[in-house]
């Protein structure tokens, strides 16, 4: 198998550091890249240095090629939030993991998880501070939760779900925000699902009602410490199951968006259909740390 590193020069605000590699030029070149690569001979290993905007590209990019069967990627972080390998490098170095990945429209995939809303609004704005000079990725994130906050409260959603048990789920009321997991981790230190897994073929939606801002407040702490939801209370902390809904889904239409952010990425939509390819990607453990491969 080909052994062929990618390397985001921008991520990390230019930490990432490496030499015979392929440098991605502009958004959306390691995508095409991976596709491109993956056409002329499937069989490939991607080690992906960057963040979670560039491995999302790398998956994409197979995706794209339909090579999902033949190649493998593995995560180098030196990114902003690094939110997919707090996951995934939990398990023993070197472990072939089948990962699910997230599905939505027009071809828009997420390895770790989409954000709706609130976290959305969040990213969209902390994208926008990191460019700011001695701003780090999670002080960004931090500001960004800071101006959503005092903008307007809750919008409305409506959502239709297959449950994993395959009843129905039906929403239509305001809300603050709507996550969808497949990852444990976002924001770079929102340990906001940590009951999901990777390989299970569900993914784990968290709807958070419109709420008091107080409350909200209260909440925050909880849902950014992992103890929001929780095995210990057999998913939502008793206090707030009022507030927020927590269910194992197969797919799920949610309308009522303008906007939706897969691993960090944010892109414009009213609609959103999401499903989950299971198993989709071969994802290695902790990978190659030297470039292997002149590209």
């Amino acid at each position: 198998m080909r052994e062929i590193t990618i390397l985001n020069p921008t991520a990390g605000k230019g930490r990432a550091e490496g030499e015979n590699c392929y440098v991605t030029k502009d958004a959306g070149d390691c995508r095409r890249f991976v596709r491109e690569e993956c056409e002329k001979d499937p069989f490939v290993h991607f080690n992906v240095v960057g963040g979670d905007g560039t491995l999302n590209e790398a998956v994409s990019g197979i995706m794209d090629a339909r090579a999902e069967g033949t190649a493998c990627v593995t995560a180098i972080p030196c990114g902003s939030g690094n939110d997919t390998v707090k996951t995934t490098d939990t398990y023993e170095p070197g472990t072939e993991l089948a990962v699910d990945l997230i599905t939505a429209a027009d071809g828009i995939y997420s390895i770790n998880m989409i954000n709706i809303g609130f976290d959305c609004n969040v990213v969209e704005r902390a994208g926008r501070y990191k460019k700011i000079k001695g701003v780090s990725g999670n002080f960004s994130y931090i500001l960004g939760v800071m101006r959503e906050f005092f903008s307007k409260f809750g919008v409305r959603f409506t959502i239709r779900a297959e449950l994993e048990d395959g009843s129905e789920f039906e929403f239509d009321e305001d809300a603050l925000l709507c996550a969808v997991a497949n990852g444990q981790w976002c924001g770079g230190s929102f340990h906001n699902s940590p009951m999901s897994d990777m390989t299970d073929g569900t993914v784990e939606m968290i709807l958070v009602r419109k709420m008091s801002r107080l409350n909200f407040i209260r909440m925050i702490g909880h849902y950014k410490k992992g103890t929001l939801i929780s095995a210990e209370h057999d998913g939502v902390m008793p206090k707030y199951r009022d507030f927020v809904i927590f269910k194992r889904i197969k797919k799920m239409t949610i309308s009522g968006c303008r906007q939706i952010c897969t691993d960090g990425e944010v892109f414009p939509c009213e609609r959103a259909e999401i499903g989950i390819a299971r198993g989709a990607i071969k994802y290695i453990v902790g990978g190659a740390r030297k470039v292997p491969e002149t590209v």
